[in-house]
């Protein structure tokens, strides 16, 4: 009679538990939305604002706003315990020489299933 491999086993024990948790987030994972609003009062003229997100794995691209528009967009945040959802934003606007930069979303920060940021 033969006897399985112990790192055979483990192996096997590792890829179950994996695609488990890769189930569970694709069937019953909660989505977060993220809404961003241009509030820059307008000067003289209005103030667009032009707004850059992505995290890690995907970048949202570059999007115009308009003063009092907004932007939204919606993703699963990760499930397993030693990986972090993180999405960033750059901002940029006329009047301004700087590139602001804001984490727009941090997993063990924000516990909002809609994350609502206005851009004053």
């Amino acid at each position: 009679m033969a006897y399985p491999n112990p790192i055979t086993l483990k192996f096997s024990i590792l890829l179950i538990v994996m695609l488990a948790f890769e189930a569970r987030e694709t069937i019953s994972f909660h989505k977060v939305t993220i809404a961003i609003i241009n509030d820059i009062a307008p000067q003289p003229t209005s103030t667009n604002i032009i707004v850059h997100c992505k995290s890690k794995d995907d970048d949202i691209g570059f999007h115009t706003l308009m003063f009092g528009e907004s932007y939204m967009f919606s993703f699963k945040p990760a499930i397993l315990p030693w990986i972090q959802t993180l999405f960033f934003c750059s901002f940029t606007w006329s009047g301004s020489p700087y590139r602001h930069y804001l984490d727009i979303y941090v997993q063990d920060r924000d516990f909002c299933n809609t994350c609502n940021w206005k851009i004053p």
